[in-house]
């Protein structure tokens, strides 16, 4: 019995699922509806994504609103910018104001302490006349108070509680200062002339201390810018404070001047503290002394110029001495002063041996040589000698 191979079994491919068996409906048109309804999804997906990136690139980001710009507040800001002393011990304070708007000076007062202890206090209005300080504006203010040695001064300024300030940070200063000690302070006060017109040497003592009987003074003397003299001095009696008396040294060679003589003295404690104060050990004047003899009822004019004198380091005013000295303590003589330009209008005064006239004026920068004159009237009728001496810085 020949048996036959089996042959291989046909592949069965089924034609339909179950489910579309079911419907009725062939599998390729089913497949073909997908993958259709697929690519139309798809194209309709990026076609809506197109059309959002074309309506965003049409769209500008709108501006942030941003606050309107504030102005900067216009207010006042003191500040003390320096501290410092005058004739060696008086406090002087400098305000400055650099905020953008004036300060009221009657707001402030300075609040003083010295080594950290509290001294005195003041009222910028007892001080000061100024009403507002304006911005960028500076003020020097001189207070009553004195240092005496070394310490360390601070001053605040206390202003009101309701002046607002750019910056109350700033409103104190400290610095160290060095005032003068509790001492005698000697001082050449003036110069005199003698009747035959030697030199002589006031002193006195414008300290807060008696200066002691014994003290030893070296005294240098100038005559037209040459040294004539140098010499130790024994005061030979107490000068007492406060300028309550006066001293007077007679060079031990006598200094005779005559004509136009410049004269420069100064003097030195041998021991530092019996004199407290240099500064005012030194003193130059200049001296025009004219000889005259004027007939019965007769009158004489004289010239001189007084020179520019520079500004010191605090302010003052010199003065010009005038005297006439004659013989005959009976007769009165007539003293006439003035500038050219008012020749006619020229006061006078009248008196007996020495006729003494003091006219202080201004030193400054300013200030221009000036031609004056004088004129000396004897109304008697006897001769009159004598000299005229004019005394000026």
């Amino acid at each position: 019995m020949t048996v036959q191979p089996l042959s291989p079994p046909v592949s069965a491919e089924f034609i339909y699922y179950l489910d579309e068996y079911l419907s009725g409906i062939p599998l390729e048109e089913k497949i073909t509806e997908k993958v259709e309804k697929a690519e139309v999804k798809e194209e309709g997906k990026k076609e809506e994504e197109k059309i959002k990136k074309e309506e965003l690139s049409h769209l500008t980001p709108a501006p942030i609103p941003t606050e309107p710009a504030k102005e900067p507040l216009s207010l006042p800001d003191i500040t003390i910018s320096n501290l410092f002393l005058i004739q060696k011990r008086h406090l002087i304070a400098t305000l400055t104001n650099i905020g953008t708007a004036p300060f009221p000076m009657e707001s402030g007062g300075l609040i003083l302490h010295v080594d950290g202890r509290f001294e005195k206090q003041y009222e910028l209005k007892s001080l000061s006349d100024m009403a507002l300080l304006q911005p960028q504006q500076s003020i020097v203010l001189s207070t009553p108070f004195s240092i005496f040695g070394k310490h360390e001064v601070e001053v605040r300024l206390n202003t009101s509680p309701d002046l607002r300030e750019l910056d109350k940070k700033n409103n104190q200063f400290k610095k160290i200062l060095e005032g003068l000690p509790i001492g005698p302070d000697i001082m050449i006060k003036d110069f005199d002339l003698t009747e035959d017109l030697e030199l002589s040497i006031i002193l006195s003592n414008a300290g807060e201390v008696d200066l002691r009987k014994g003290v030893i003074f070296r005294v240098q003397i100038h005559l037209n810018d040459r040294k004539i003299s140098d010499f130790e001095h024994f005061i030979s009696e107490e000068l007492k404070a406060y300028s309550k008396n006066l001293y007077t040294l007679s060079p031990p060679y006598r200094v005779s001047l005559k004509g136009i003589s410049k004269i420069k003295v100064s003097i030195a404690p041998k021991l530092r503290p019996d004199d407290i104060r240099m500064e005012n050990n030194v003193l130059e004047r200049r001296f025009i002394i004219f000889p005259f003899q004027i007939g019965a009822q007769g009158r004489e004019q004289f010239s001189f110029f007084v020179p520019i004198f520079p500004l010191k380091d605090e302010a003052f005013s010199e003065k010009i001495k005038m005297e006439v000295r004659w013989e005959g303590a009976d007769t009165s003589l007539k003293l006439s002063f003035g500038e050219p330009e008012n020749v006619k209008d020229f006061p006078y005064v009248s008196g007996k041996s020495p006729l003494k006239i003091e006219l202080p004026f201004f030193t400054g920068a300013s200030q221009q040589e000036r031609l004056w004159k004088i004129s000396v009237t004897n109304p008697f009728e006897s001769r009159v000698e004598g000299h005229l001496i004019i005394q000026h810085p």
